[in-house]
């Protein structure tokens, strides 16, 4: 119990204080009095301090042996893959209320707002999944804010249920390379035919594996222009509804682009095939028609200075560089720079690799000790520090991540050559936290949000002692991240004694990563840069500078697979608000971009193919480049009655955007105007099928509530970040009330005013002023009477 200090409910009338005094000192002052105006003066100045309402705020902890437990209990549509009768044993085992609520949405979110109470243990019998309403994550945010305890069952599908969905734009050019993705997800593990269907002919057909999630990436050109149908099918299951699924897919003639050069270049033979392609050496006066220009190894010239308008007002704009360009084209300070998203001076990445150190610092590490009593984790946490020292990270910036219980940032990657001192630090200073467990795909999933955020090129080196016996979904999990991760990852195994004394190994071998254990007390330099030294002698250093996606999370990367050398490049820095896509492995930026007013401007640092990018302009990397001129070019569309519209669900609000000089109508929806000629329809589809606005079709599946099925991978991490507990069945009923009673306790805190003793005070002067005034007046009269005798 504690005070936090003293608060006024109404702090304002305090003000009448000073005021009061100034006035009482002056009436001392010229009329004399003082002993009885200054106790009036007191009580009023008191009197107005209790208006005013004073009162402490007491804080203390209220806590419960048999917590309030309610159990939530998902029945909607997906969770029929799951034991029905789960939510009710465990409302038996706990003495917990079961509240049930069911449909062909789960909106789990908005579920676990409405039963939050403080003090209450909610624990959640769903598949994880919110597909409405307000998000998971969000919701387990506020309901910790409100002291709301927050626990989920982890539970095994009965049965296999398997759902696909097509993922691409809604518009294709005619003739051009379509590419998308048809996604498969399993309750549990899926083998099976996938068949997909482009207008009733089949496309493609095979084998699908999907342990979770499986994906398969395909093409397709469509030879007319109008709407055409994408049909994804697999083998029907136990819920048949998610086996289908329809994309539509509106094809519209070849864009217009225009093409400044100078040569026949292998940019200008790629862009031809794709686009209505105006090949020309000198701007012309009027852009109209033109969706995107394409400037090749141009120098400035104030004749470029339209296209600063162009793109303002929607255009799309493509520099791509070489010996005229750039640095070398006198961009640098130009009105041509000023609408792109970098500046033409060299950059400065000071380690544009990074690398992240995944240390482990659960109490299995502090426990085992060697033979001379060392801990393991004094040992591992040598090891890393010896790993800084290595002449193969001396150019790299390396960032700390560490798990036990839970997986959290130490420090986020800094340059070496000026920050080892710092990480050395940092890693000498690790001791565990929290129970004994091993949080490892935590961690994983901590370090591969900090790579992501770093850019550049990325490496993992994880030191653990591999005691993951006790974690079988935390391994299994582990190996499926470092698949998805895809960069060079190095176990480093950790042990006391000779012998398998974890599963690292294991883990290596399915995920394709690099293994190496160390017995105490083996030195950590010689063995894991053993790979480097196996170079043969006499490999030459490879010629040129190899290129990679450095951000997936963009329209143009997004599917983009790169890993090639180019010859030479423009140094240029990205600005404030640039988006780097593709980099060096020292950071140097190749394709960056951003928006300018209502346009798109991408900055290709390397030539049209001639002399220093050849390989770029070949397939696969030449995607590259006709994604990044699909990019520039929008909507190929014309302007006017435009509809845009994503496919959509059975009983989710649908929203379709149109332009148009009258404000359209659209039976069963409602309609905003949004802005200039364009209009915001909402409806909620009632039949799966294909929806045509004119001649534009939206497809609309199965509800939204069958796409994801199992249980949401995601579930575990979200439940405890947010202070909760994943249970089995089995350990719900051995230690759930327990943990629920140890964490129920709240922190209350109550007002306590102290207005009445203001009062009391205020009476008690009062009194006693009254008291010694009458009998100064009783001592008057009696003087007076002797007097008279």
């Amino acid at each position: 119990m504690m005070i936090q200090g003293l608060y006024f409910s109404t702090p304002q009338l305090l003000w009448l204080i000073p005021l009061l005094l100034i006035a009482g000192a002056l009436y001392i002052r010229f009329r004399g009095g003082s002993w009885f105006a200054a106790s009036r003066l007191a009580v009023f100045c008191l009197i107005i301090a209790a208006a005013a309402n004073p009162y402490f705020v007491q804080t203390h902890t209220i806590s419960s042996e048999t917590p309030n437990i309610v159990l939530l209990d998902d029945r909607t549509g997906s969770m029929d893959v799951f034991d029905p009768g789960l939510a009710a044993r465990l409302g038996a085992l706990t003495g917990g209320q079961v509240r049930t609520f069911s449909g062909n949405s789960t909106p789990l979110g908005d579920k676990i707002i409405q039963n939050c109470l403080p003090g209450e243990t909610l624990v959640l019998v769903s598949d994880g999944y919110s597909n409405s309403g307000r998000s998971l994550a969000d919701a387990l945010a506020l309901a910790r804010a409100s002291n709301t305890t927050v626990f989920a069952i982890t539970q095994k599908p009965v049965r296999d249920d398997a759902s696909v969905e097509i993922s691409g734009t809604n518009t294709a050019v005619l003739g051009g390379e379509y590419p998308f993705t048809v996604i498969v997800r399993s309750s549990g593990s899926y083998q099976g035919p996938l068949a997909v269907y482009a207008d009733e002919t089949m496309i493609y057909t095979g084998d699908v594996v999907a342990n979770g999630t499986g994906s398969i990436k395909i093409s397709h050109a469509f030879l007319d222009t109008g709407d055409h149908i994408l049909k994804a099918s697999i083998a029907s299951d136990f819920q048949p509804e998610n086996d289908n699924y329809q994309k539509a897919v509106y094809v519209v003639p070849q864009p217009e682009v225009l093409l400044l050069s100078d040569n026949n270049s292998p940019l200008a033979t790629d862009l031809s095939s794709l686009y209505k392609l105006t090949v020309t050496s000198e701007l012309p006066e009027s852009l109209k028609g033109f969706k995107a220009v394409v400037l090749d190894n141009q120098k400035y010239s104030p004749a470029l200075d339209g296209l600063r308008d162009y793109v303002r007002e929607g255009g799309g704009l493509v520099v791509v560089g070489g010996t005229d360009a750039y640095d070398l084209g006198g961009y640098y300070n130009s009105s041509l720079e000023e609408i792109m998203p970098v500046r033409s001076y060299p950059s400065t990445f000071e380690g544009g690799k990074t690398v992240v150190f995944v240390l482990d610092i659960s109490f299995s590490l502090l426990s085992t000790r060697t033979g001379d009593g060392t801990p393991i984790l004094d040992y591992e946490k040598a090891l890393a520090v010896e790993l800084l020292k290595s002449p193969d990270f001396e150019d790299y910036k390396a960032g700390i991540v560490v798990f036990g219980t839970k997986a959290y940032d130490v420090l986020d990657p800094i340059p070496l050559s000026r920050g080892r001192a710092v990480l050395v630090e940092r890693i000498a200073s690790l001791s565990p936290s929290g129970a004994e467990n091993t949080q490892l795909d935590d961690g994983l999933q901590v370090a591969w949000d900090m790579l992501n955020a770093s850019g550049g090129r990325g490496e993992l080196v994880v030191l653990s002692d591999g005691n993951l016996w006790n974690y079988e979904d935390v391994f299994k999990r582990s190996v499926r991240m470092l698949k998805e991760m895809n960069v060079t990852t190095r176990l480093l195994q950790v042990q006391a004694i000779p012998g398998k004394t974890g599963r690292l190994d294991e883990m290596a071998s399915l995920s394709g990563a690099q293994f190496v254990s160390f017995v105490y007390p083996a030195s950590l330099t010689t063995k894991v840069l053993s790979s480097s030294e196996q170079k043969p002698s006499e490999q030459k250093p490879q010629m040129g500078y190899t290129i990679a996606v450095v951000n997936k999370n963009h329209y143009i990367t997004s599917d983009l697979e790169l890993n090639s050398t180019i010859t030479g490049f423009n140094d240029v820095t990205p600005k404030p608000g640039a988006q780097r896509l593709v980099a060096m492995s020292d950071g140097k930026p190749v394709l960056t971009v951003w928006r300018y007013g209502l346009g798109r401007v991408a900055a290709l640092t390397t030539d049209d193919g001639l002399a220093w990018a050849g390989v770029l302009y070949e397939k696969p990397a030449s995607r590259m480049i006709s994604a990044t001129v699909n990019w520039a070019v929008g909507d190929p569309r014309p302007e006017d009655n435009r509809v845009e519209a994503e496919d959509g669900w059975l009983g989710t609000p649908l929203q379709i955007t149109i332009t148009s000089d009258a404000r359209p109508s659209l039976p069963g929806a409602s309609m905003e105007k949004v802005g200039d000629k364009r209009y915001v329809a909402t409806l909620t589809p009632d039949n799966i099928g294909i929806y045509y606005i004119g001649d534009y079709g939206v497809a609309v599946n199965y509800p939204l509530e069958y796409r994801d099925v199992g249980l949401n991978p995601e579930l575990s991490r979200l439940i405890m970040a947010n202070g909760g507990k994943v249970f089995s069945e089995d350990e719900a009923g051995l230690s759930l009330v327990a943990e629920a009673s140890r964490l129920s306790q709240r922190t209350v805190q109550d007002r306590i005013s102290r207005r009445d003793l203001l009062l009391l005070l205020a009476l008690v002067i009062f009194i006693v002023e009254v008291v010694l005034r009458r009998l100064a007046e009783i001592r008057r009269r009696g003087r007076s009477g002797s007097g008279d005798r």
